[in-house]
């Protein structure tokens, strides 16, 4: 039986896991497709690296796996082996993070780590410390991406370090034994789809339009715009939000409440909220309801009108309220539209390669011995919630070990239990002889 579990995803919730094996005496290994492991959040925090980030980093029985991703799990628990493939980082460990690479590139794509507030360059880190602490090449952003035979090569050639390196084939597939397997990929809070059903409401028309994900971004400290909503027409900050609920979930719900807090905290002069629906006893925005009424903000049900940008700078929303169809037009310095956090786009592949299924929202379901499902792979779950579910599955995962463990000594135990029987008569036949 192996004595290592393979946890795939290397956001918080897959590091929370790790580590909870780790403290066990158990060796996890992490798999992580991007560059870095800590996902979004893998951001320094106070001048320093989140405490779980630098625990990974010292704890001897974790071991990481970046650009990676799990091509196939064969066997059973307690005897698994899996199949992961590895991209080239094209940047090796000398690299120093001396930033002479990342200004001379001519490539500049959003920057997924700052929910596309931001724009990076194909050679880039995206946060002033990380695990691991070196740069990576975006490959399908660079100008040297096969088969274009290499037309840049202006970082190669700042780089003092000699770290950057073009010729570095795909490592062949690693097959790596595991007792178990945790899944903590995660869910997906952009993507195209949501950006055109959101654009029904304003998205894309104006700057000062933006999502729930893209406000969370400013929200978080550090980020974009160091921990507070701005106007990213000119960066200053908002006297005035509307946040809108465009579709009642119970996700959207919960992001929503949680960034009215937050508004309400920096003391935003004036926060709206509007919910699209007819319902405002809907069960679903009980938790809603609730955080408006500690925040005293009067939370407005009704449809949706329109959107339109004033002399002023300000935005123009109209919109009808519920019941009666009041018609009201409320000028904001920011508009705030709920977005959907979504199954990750591979998430059937990956559960077709773990032998899982999927809910009918497109989730993942445990349904195979051996392999739990933590945080967002579930669905909207927060990171308070999804650190809690890493802890559980990981003390689980740590249980079933022992049993087992226990369960191979109680079997090893026969034999030698009938050898010595053995010896025992062996030596009371001697004793009579004697």
């Amino acid at each position: 039986m192996s004595e290592s579990v393979l946890v795939l995803g290397g956001g918080l919730t897959g590091l929370q896991a790790a580590l909870e094996l780790a403290a066990a005496g158990v060796t996890a290994t992490v798999v992580e497709r991007g560059p870095i492991v800590g996902g979004k959040r893998a951001a320094v925090l106070a001048g320093d690296v989140d405490p779980r980030l630098a625990a990974l980093a010292e704890e001897a029985n974790i071991s990481f796996l970046t650009l990676a991703e799990l091509d196939s799990l064969a066997g059973e628990e307690g005897e698994f082996v899996a199949t992961v493939r590895q991209l080239p980082r094209y940047v090796n460990d000398d690299c120093t993070r001396c930033n002479h690479c990342a200004p001379v590139c001519p490539q500049a794509v959003p920057n997924e780590y700052d929910a596309g507030l931001t724009y990076r360059k194909a050679i880039h880190n995206p946060f002033p410390r990380t695990i691991p602490d070196i740069y990576a090449i975006d490959i399908d952003s660079c100008l040297n991406m096969p088969p274009n035979y290499l037309p840049c090569q202006r970082c190669v050639e700042v780089c003092d370090d000699r770290a950057i390196h073009f010729d570095i084939t795909p490592p062949q597939p690693l097959e790596l034994p595991a007792a178990a397997v945790i899944v903590a990929t995660g869910y997906a809070d952009d993507d195209q789809a949501e950006r055109e059903q959101l654009a029904e409401f304003g998205y894309g028309q104006h700057p000062d339009v933006v999502s729930s994900v893209e406000l969370q971004r400013m929200l978080e400290d550090p980020g974009p715009s160091g921990g507070f909503a701005t106007r990213p027409s000119d960066e200053g900050y908002p006297d005035s939000v509307m946040l809108v609920l465009t579709r009642v979930s119970e996700g959207a719900a919960w992001v929503m409440g949680n960034q009215l807090r937050r508004l309400v905290a920096q003391r935003v002069e004036k926060v709206q909220l509007l919910v699209l629906a007819a319902d405002p006893e809907d069960a679903l925005l009980a938790p809603l309801r609730a955080v408006a009424s500690e925040c005293g903000i009067e939370m407005a049900c009704g449809t949706w009108i329109g959107v339109d940008s004033e002399d002023s700078g300000q935005l123009l929303a109209r919109y009808a309220t519920l019941p009666g169809g009041g018609h009201h037009r409320l000028a904001v310095d920011l508009l705030v539209l709920s977005s959907e956090v979504h199954p990750h786009p591979e998430a059937a592949a990956l559960a077709a390669k773990l032998g899982l299924e999927c809910d009918p929202q497109g989730y993942l379901q445990a349904s195979r011995a051996g392999i739990y499902l933590a945080g967002g792979v579930l669905g909207t779950v927060g990171v308070e919630a999804g650190g809690e579910q890493a802890r559980a599955v990981a003390r689980e995962v740590v249980r079933r070990l022992r049993v087992q463990e226990a369960a191979i000594d109680k079997a090893d135990e026969g034999p030698r239990l009938q050898e010595l029987e053995q010896l025992l008569h062996a030596l009371i036949r001697l004793g009579g002889q004697g």
